[in-house]
């Protein structure tokens, strides 16, 4: 069995596409090419607003942060931008402690998210590990 399951989808708001990979199970080292592959594709292939809802993720250890930030490095370069929603208490705490928030974006919920990359419009409280930043 897989210990990282990953799903994409598309949505829209106020009519502007973006795309949601959804990450289930734990990533760590046995598991960093995945979730490489599982964020970085999306914006190869053209997506230009990409959020990972990490929602069913229950452990990240320092192999996926880097490779996180690896990715939205990889976004920048061609031209996408990558924000993390709703992180749950394991993951959040992981990303706090390294300042992730202070690299990318983390909303406490994936309609958070979009509001925040499309509309700049995050309510107060709808975000997690600190406040949202520009990517």
């Amino acid at each position: 069995m897989d210990r990282l399951q990953v799903s994409v989808t598309t949505a829209q708001w106020q009519g502007k596409p973006y795309t949601v990979v959804a990450l289930a199970g734990e990533t760590d080292l046995t598991t960093v090419d995945r979730l490489r592959e599982a964020l970085t594709s999306p914006v190869r292939h053209g997506a230009r607003l990409l959020i990972a809802d990490l929602s069913g993720l229950g452990f990240m250890d320092s192999a996926g942060v880097r490779t996180v930030l690896q990715a939205v490095r990889a976004a920048r370069e061609w031209g996408g931008r990558l924000a993390l929603a709703s992180p749950q208490p394991v993951v959040a705490r992981v990303l706090l402690l390294m300042d992730v928030a202070e690299l990318v974006p983390v909303y406490a919920s994936v309609a958070a998210a979009a509001r925040g990359m499309i509309g700049g419009d995050a309510a107060a409280g709808d975000t997690a590990a600190g406040e949202p930043r520009e990517v």
